[in-house]
């Protein structure tokens, strides 16, 4: 799930610069992670570890971000990871192109629909972009292996705070990826990934790593109705992080995407309001048909509103 990311951290290479504050690799946070005093972000419940940061710059375009690590007995169990490009107005064109043909048209991942997405939600116009996805992934060949050439040998300073701390990572990861970028608000592109190990959210053990073979793949998944209530848990926490992601990056009210059906207590909610709609409205036919009386219907309809 880091590719996305990943693509921001090489877009540029060259001037190390200061962050607007500093975190050093091994840090311990929790609660929120500031990239600037007015773009902090919250970070899922737990203690966290930074394990990688990058910050360039060359000729007025900033690229910088985090990996962070919730750990438990010497094993990765979640990991968040943030990155921001900002780009002035004179580089606008070149970067408004390669940002379509990240996000749209390279063909080992992006905003539009693959197998290995388990449910995607977007808005794209001109060079603005909002994008929200599920999926799942084989970490270990994510990090170490990734399917895009231009990706292999990234991710190197992550890797050896990994191998010099003795983490192990699952083999199978779950979460989300939320993606934002609009001149409207500033020319900054921000990416947000969130990836879980499903164990930790009461899943059965996965005997499938492979992508395309996963129990989580969406073309498998019919076949695995417990694998299938982590993902649809996965997807409500995802979209209510996207929420909060829109909020923290100052989305556009018309680029927000409307992702309340996904968010289980929400859509709970609505089922239920659905169904007193519907009860009320039956208790009508039989008051207006006769077969009940006024007292009997008013009586009827207290009882189903409370």
């Amino acid at each position: 799930m880091r590719i996305i990311v990943v693509f921001i951290s090489i877009f540029f290479f060259f001037n190390n610069f200061s962050f607007a504050k500093s975190y050093k690799v091994g840090d311990k946070i929790s609660d929120r992670i500031e990239l600037y005093k007015k773009y902090t972000f919250e970070l899922p419940d737990g203690d966290w570890t930074i394990a990688d940061k990058f910050s360039y710059s060359y000729y007025g375009i900033i690229s910088k971000g985090y990996t962070l690590l919730r750990i438990k007995n010497n094993k990765a169990i979640e990991s968040f990871e943030i990155a921001e490009l900002k780009a002035p107005g004179r580089f606008q064109d070149i970067i408004n192109i390669a940002l379509v043909e990240i996000m749209f048209k390279n063909k080992y991942d992006g905003c539009y629909e693959r197998p290995e997405y388990y449910k995607l939600e977007f808005f794209a116009k001109g060079s603005t972009h909002n994008c929200f996805w599920i999926l799942h992934s084989d970490v270990y060949k994510e990090l170490n292996d990734p399917d895009d050439p231009e990706l292999r040998g990234a991710n190197t300073q992550l890797k050896a705070w990994i191998r010099e701390n003795n983490i192990e990572l699952p083999q199978v990861g779950v979460g989300s990826l939320h993606s934002y970028f609009s001149r409207l608000t500033g020319g900054k592109w921000f990416v947000i990934s969130h990836g879980i190990d499903p164990e930790i959210l009461g899943a059965p053990k996965s005997k499938f790593v492979k992508e395309d073979r996963s129990e989580y793949h969406k073309h498998n998944i019919s076949e695995y109705p417990e694998h299938k209530k982590i993902m649809d848990k996965v997807l409500s926490m995802g979209a209510e992080r996207h929420k909060k992601f829109e909020i923290e990056v100052r989305a556009k009210e018309h680029h927000k995407l409307n992702l309340d059906n996904y968010i289980a207590n929400l859509s709970d909610k609505k089922d239920n309001d659905d169904d007193v709609i519907s009860q009320i409205k039956k208790l009508d036919e039989l008051f207006k048909s006769g077969v009940i009386n006024e007292k009997e219907f008013k009586k009827a309809k207290e009882k189903v509103l409370n």
